[in-house]
């Protein structure tokens, strides 16, 4: 009998994401599936996929339409930020729209300078994980650290891979080996 997707069972699955007009946005490569840990609000998994998720099983195929609450959350114009590149130069080689600025994970707060303080201030009111550039001005820079599909209801055409227990080491870690080997890539 196939396990069933249910909480703490790791699963991996392949999809991909279109708009409202049919256009894909994204597809996952079934020789890179998303693994996840089923009922601990992974990074890696929108929640409203994730309940879609619940009860199916391995080799099952399903779309879910998401409206952009339970996908990438709404669009919030306080993440819409104007730097200058002065500031910016330390974080950034190259300006170019569509260029991206990390967040920031500094412990020492006093150390920092405006610039990784405002980005720091910015991460803990509204927990970005970056930010795009969407516009270059002579002496500024237009940020946007919202999700690129934020605002957006969304399609997800799924396939389960895989449904299997996750180890106690996984349960502990609250994602599964997958995941964070994949993170060591980076």
């Amino acid at each position: 009998m196939q396990e069933l997707i249910r909480k703490n069972k790791k699963v991996s699955i392949v999809y991909s994401i279109m708009n409202r007009k049919g256009e894909i946005l994204m597809e996952v490569s079934p020789y890179a599936p998303v693994f996840y840990l089923h009922g601990y609000r992974n990074e890696n998994i929108v929640p409203g996929l994730e309940n879609a998720l619940e009860g199916h099983k391995e080799g099952d195929v399903f779309s879910v339409e998401l409206p952009f609450d339970q996908a990438y959350g709404p669009y919030d114009k306080r993440l819409l930020v104007e730097v200058s590149k002065e500031e910016l130069a330390p974080f950034i080689d190259d300006f170019w729209v569509g260029g991206y600025v990390e967040s920031f994970n500094d412990e020492d707060f006093d150390e920092l300078s405006d610039a990784e303080r405002f980005f720091k201030e910015i991460e803990e009111q509204h927990e970005p994980d970056g930010f795009i550039i969407r516009e270059i001005r002579k002496n500024t820079v237009i940020l946007d650290g919202n999700h690129t599909y934020a605002g957006m209801d969304l399609i997800f055409n799924v396939k389960v891979i895989s449904v299997t227990d996750a180890s106690i080491l996984e349960l502990e870690n609250g994602y599964p080996k997958e995941a964070e080997d994949n993170y060591d890539d980076y």
